[in-house]
C-alpha cells in the first residue's frame, strides 16, 4: 500500500487530508460548538451565561501566553506526537466539562483546552502545509480553512441534537471522547513530520527546478532572535492585531442587526451570508495570493474591508445592503489565518518558521481579548455602533500602513532592517 501511494500519489496529499480532518473536528467541531453548551449548563449549575462564558476568555489569554512555547515544541518534536498531545489536551478537557458542577471547573479546564487548541487548531495546519507544499501553499491553506467552516456547519446542528436528546453532560462526553479518538488516530496514521523524513521533497519541488517563491523563502535563514529584533516582526504583529480587530466584529453583527431593526431571522440569514463569504474567501484568498503575491492580496483584502464598513454604515437602507456588508466582512475575516503563515515564511524563511509564526499568531487572540469586549463597552456607552465602525475603519487603515511598511522592511538574505533603515 505504501509503495503504491509513493508511486502514484505524493504523500503531501495525505498530510493535507490529515490536517483537514484534525482542524475540522478540533476547530469546526470542538471550538464552534462550545457556545451551544452555555445555556443548558449554566441553567443546571445555577450560574449566569456571562459568568460561565468567562472560560472562553480564559482560553484566549492562555493561548497568547502558550503560543510561543507551542511553536518551539512543534519545531523540536515529531508532529505526530505533538498532534496527539494536542488532541488529548483539547478533546479530553472538552469531555471533562461534562463532569463539572461549578463554574470554576470550566475555568480550570480552559487551561489545558487552550494549550491543545493552540497546537492543533492554530499552528498545525499552516506549519505542515508550508513544510509539504512548495507550490500552491496559499491555495492549500485556504482549502483547509474552508473545511473548518464546513465541518462547523455540519457538527453544530449535530451537537445541538445530541444536547436535546441526551443532555449537555452526555453530549460533552460523546463529542469530546469521539473527537479525541478521531484526532488521535488521524495524527498517527496520516501526519508525517517533514518530506525528507519520507525520502521525498515538498510537493511541486523537483531536484532541478524549484518554484520561485519557495526558492526565495529557502534562501532566507532568519533565526527567531534576529526576527524578534527586526522592525518587520512588530509591523507584521500589529497588522495581525489590526486585521483581526476588524474581523471580530462578526461577534457583534447580531446585536447590530437588532439595532438596525432587523428580525432575529433576518440577522441569522445575514450571518449565513458571512459564513458563505468566509468559506469562499478562504479558498479564493489563498489562490489569489499564489497568483499575484501576498502584498497585493493584503491590500485587496483591506479594500474589501473598507467597503464592508461603508456598507455597514448604510445598512439601515435595506436588508440587501446589510447582507452584502456581512458577506464582504466574511471575506475579510477568512483571510486572517490564510495570509499570516504566507507572510511569515516570505518575511523570514523556513529556518525558525514554526517559532516565529507562533509569535505572529499571538496577534489574533490579543485582538479578540481586547476588542470584542471593547466594542461591547462602546455600544453600552453610546447605544450605537457608529463609533465602533469608525474604529474598525481606523484599524483597516493601520493594517494597510503596517503591512506596507513591513513589506519594505522585510528580511532578506542580507539581513533584517531595523526601524531607521
Amino acid at each position: 500500500m505504501g509503495s503504491i501511494i509513493k508511486k502514484h500519489m505524493h504523500y503531501a496529499w495525505l498530510v493535507l487530508v490529515g490536517v483537514i480532518l484534525i482542524r475540522g473536528f478540533a476547530g469546526g467541531g470542538l471550538n464552534m460548538t462550545s457556545s451551544l453548551f452555555l445555556a443548558p449548563a449554566a441553567a443546571e449549575i445555577g450560574t449566569g451565561i456571562g459568568r460561565l462564558s468567562v472560560y472562553l476568555s480564559i482560553t484566549s489569554v492562555v493561548m497568547v501566553i502558550w503560543l510561543p512555547a507551542a511553536g518551539k515544541l512543534i519545531n523540536k518534536y515529531d508532529v505526530r506526537k505533538m498532534a496527539a498531545a494536542g488532541a488529548a489536551l483539547q478533546a479530553l478537557s472538552f469531555a471533562g466539562f461534562g463532569l463539572m458542577k461549578t463554574v470554576y471547573g470550566w475555568y480550570v479546564l480552559a487551561i489545558p483546552y487552550a494549550m491543545g487548541a493552540a497546537l492543533i487548531v492554530n499552528l498545525l495546519g499552516p506549519i505542515l502545509i508550508n513544510r509539504w507544499f512548495a507550490k500552491k501553499a496559499g491555495t492549500m491553506l485556504g482549502l483547509q480553512m474552508a473545511f473548518v467552516g464546513l465541518f462547523g456547519a455540519v457538527l453544530q446542528p449535530f451537537t445541538s441534537g445530541l444536547i436535546q436528546v441526551s443532555g449537555w453532560r452526555d453530549a460533552y462526553f460523546m463529542v469530546g471522547g469521539g473527537s479525541f479518538l478521531i484526532l488521535f488516530f488521524v495524527s498517527l496514521l496520516l501526519l508525517r513530520n517533514r518530506p525528507e523524513d519520507q525520502g521525498t521533497q515538498p510537493y511541486g519541488e523537483t531536484k532541478n527546478q524549484e518554484s520561485l517563491p519557495q526558492k526565495k523563502a529557502e534562501e532566507l535563514a532568519i533565526t527567531e532572535n534576529t526576527a524578534l529584533r527586526s522592525a518587520s516582526f512588530y509591523l507584521l504583529l500589529f497588522f495581525m492585531i489590526a486585521i483581526t480587530g476588524a474581523g471580530v466584529f462578526t461577534q457583534h453583527i447580531p446585536i447590530y442587526g437588532s439595532v438596525l431593526g432587523y428580525s432575529v431571522k433576518a440577522t441569522g440569514t445575514a450571518l449565513a451570508f458571512a459564513s458563505v463569504g468566509s468559506a469562499i474567501g478562504s479558498i479564493a484568498i489563498g489562490m489569489i495570493s499564489d497568483r499575484i503575491g501576498s502584498l497585493k492580496t493584503c491590500y485587496g483584502l483591506i479594500g474589501i474591508g473598507i467597503a464592508a464598513v461603508g456598507a455597514f454604515f448604510i445598512s439601515s437602507a435595506g436588508f440587501f445592503v446589510f447582507g452584502t456588508a456581512t458577506f464582504l466582512h466574511g471575506l475579510v475575516s477568512s483571510g486572517i489565518m490564510v495570509l499570516a503563515p504566507i507572510l511569515t515564511i516570505q518575511f523570514y524563511g523556513q529556518k525558525d518558521y514554526e517559532k516565529i509564526y507562533a509569535k505572529v499568531s499571538m496577534g489574533a487572540p490579543l485582538a479578540s481579548i481586547i476588542l470584542i469586549p471593547a466594542y461591547g463597552f462602546i455600544y453600552d456607552l453610546t447605544k450605537s455602533y457608529v463609533f465602533v465602525l469608525f474604529g474598525i475603519l481606523a484599524l483597516l487603515i493601520a493594517a494597510a500602513f503596517c503591512i506596507g511598511l513591513g513589506w519594505r522592511k522585510r528580511c532578506t538574505i542580507e539581513g533584517c532592517p531595523g526601524w531607521r533603515k
